[in-house]
């Protein structure tokens, strides 16, 4: 399996793969990592000499950077074969001096036959606050709303690479739990769900520990895509609530297999979950819900595929349907 893993700068692409290895090692699996960046970093110090200034490597022409990064798959092509596990990692796009230029020439990217694409994605305000004290990236002064156009051409651009190769792309939040990667490499049948909930009480302390238990649950028997992972602050701004829409729609009930549908009866029904509830309806998905059968309706009975009131009953029902657990040493 030959991952490759996109993400914009400061998302903490570095730990979460190193979380990823840990497990994987833990679980009796051997994976190479391949970290582009840093491998071309080292040939242009190798190249440029003791003049060579790292925080500035992205003013370096843009043509001859592509030829390096050119020089530098031919040379992996041959080491990505040695290993049965690779994991990637690398941008499609950089976001510098207000501009966006492509990491490097799209045609060789099939030189390095990825399997599956994962881009990692961050709060906006962390990745801020990552970038305003990063020697690389404080000057830059990059606005939220920068920082968000640059993290959605880098999802469009890893979407439009898999559509090309034919392979799947999972968008993952970095808080997402610490086994999503590692079983999206190692558990191809497993399938991917997400997790669909209300959001407007989740900051009520008895409601937040329910759902956090339901989808740790959850996540002995599927891969979650949990929205509770990539929250919005209180002060957010519009084009936050632009992509928040996007990412709950498209990034993640787009690509999951199917969605189930948490709803408890401190919950208000939410605008979100009935529109995910549709886009998963019309794109003929699965959808689970879990629901107190005094709420539910002729419009749930509609568009929900399977129906259960308690979460012993769900799960009773997973198990009945042969959904085994995913063994994974954390």
């Amino acid at each position: 399996m030959i991952v490759f893993l996109t993400a914009i700068s400061e998302t903490d692409k570095q730990g979460y793969i190193e979380e990823t290895l840990r497990i994987a090692k833990k679980n009796g699996k051997d994976v190479k990592y391949i970290s582009l960046g840093a491998m071309l970093m080292k040939e242009l110090k190798a190249d440029l000499g003791a003049t060579f200034v790292p925080k500035n490597v992205l003013n370096i022409d843009q043509e001859f950077r592509a030829l390096g990064m050119k020089n530098l798959i031919q040379k992996l092509k041959g080491e990505v074969k040695k290993h049965k596990n690779v994991i990637i990692s690398g941008h499609t796009t950089f976001f510098w001096k207000k501009n966006f230029t492509n990491a490097f020439n799209w045609k060789y990217l099939k030189d390095l036959q990825p399997d599956m694409f994962v881009t990692l994605i961050d709060n906006t305000d962390i990745i801020s606050k990552r970038m305003n004290v990063s020697e690389q990236w404080k000057e830059q002064g990059m606005t939220r709303e920068q920082i968000l156009a640059w993290q959605n051409v880098e999802v469009n651009v890893t979407d439009g690479w898999s559509q090309l190769l034919d392979k799947p792309h999972y968008i993952v939040p970095r808080n997402e739990a610490s086994d999503v990667l590692y079983k999206l490499m190692f558990m191809p049948k497993a399938e991917v769900v997400y997790a669909s909930f209300p959001m407007s009480n989740v900051s009520k302390e008895k409601v937040r520990k329910s759902i956090d238990k339901f989808v740790e649950k959850l996540g002995k028997y599927f891969v979650v895509l949990n929205p509770r992972s990539i929250e919005l602050g209180e002060d957010f701004c519009d084009a936050e609530a632009a992509q928040t829409f996007l990412r709950d729609l498209r990034w993640f009930t787009g690509k999951a297999n199917k969605i189930i549908v948490y709803f408890l009866p401190e919950l208000v029904f939410s605008a979100g979950v009935l529109t995910e509830i549709n886009h998963a309806f019309e794109t003929t998905k699965e959808v689970w819900m879990i629901m107190p059968k005094r709420f539910y309706g002729p419009f749930e009975k509609h568009m929900i595929s399977k129906m259960f009131h308690t979460e012993e009953e769900f799960f009773k029902f997973v198990k009945k349907k042969g959904y085994k657990e995913l063994k994974v040493k954390l």
